[in-house]
């Protein structure tokens, strides 16, 4: 069994902690509606499994599976968009496993009270944070990605737990 994270498209419906055999394709089909595709993420090492026909069945947008994908792989923001209910999980290990969630990813999403954004402008850092205080994961995402996006002088961004 592993740890995993179900992000639905409905976003009435709360993000929470799965646990699930990640080598059962059946249940990972059952929980993003048919056949999945798994989208890298850069840092952490961690993937999320979404319904690879998710367009051709007109699947709702989910705009938190999407910020997430677009902070943490940045080489597929705005060109790629996750639509249905996705899973969070680690990265396959090297023999094909999918392992659990980042613990890290974990606590930040399911854990934190509050949240921060820190802003990257040189790459030999240091990080720089904004007075800005979320009690959202998803608002602080979306601020810094749309940050990210609007300042030439940043070069990276991320979300940080503050409390």
């Amino acid at each position: 069994m592993i740890t995993g994270i179900l992000l639905p498209c409905e976003e009435e419906q709360p993000v929470k902690r799965i646990e699930f055999d990640g080598e059962n394709h059946t249940t990972i089909q059952e929980m993003v509606g048919g056949a999945f595709e798994a989208f890298n993420l850069d840092t952490p090492p961690a993937s999320i499994l979404a319904n690879d026909e998710a367009m051709l069945w007109s699947l709702p947008f989910n705009h938190r599976a999407t910020v997430l994908l677009w902070l943490h792989a940045k080489g597929l923001r705005g060109q790629l968009y996750i639509s249905g209910d996705a899973v969070l999980t680690g990265m396959r290990d090297n023999r094909g496993r999918t392992k659990s969630v980042p613990d890290e990813l974990a606590t930040l999403l399911l854990d934190a009270e509050s949240y921060g954004v820190e802003f990257l402008h040189r790459p030999d850092g240091p990080w720089s944070r904004r007075g800005t205080t979320f009690t959202d994961w998803f608002d602080a995402y979306n601020y810094a990605i749309v940050h990210e996006a609007s300042f030439a002088t940043i070069s990276d961004a991320r979300v940080v737990r503050t409390d």
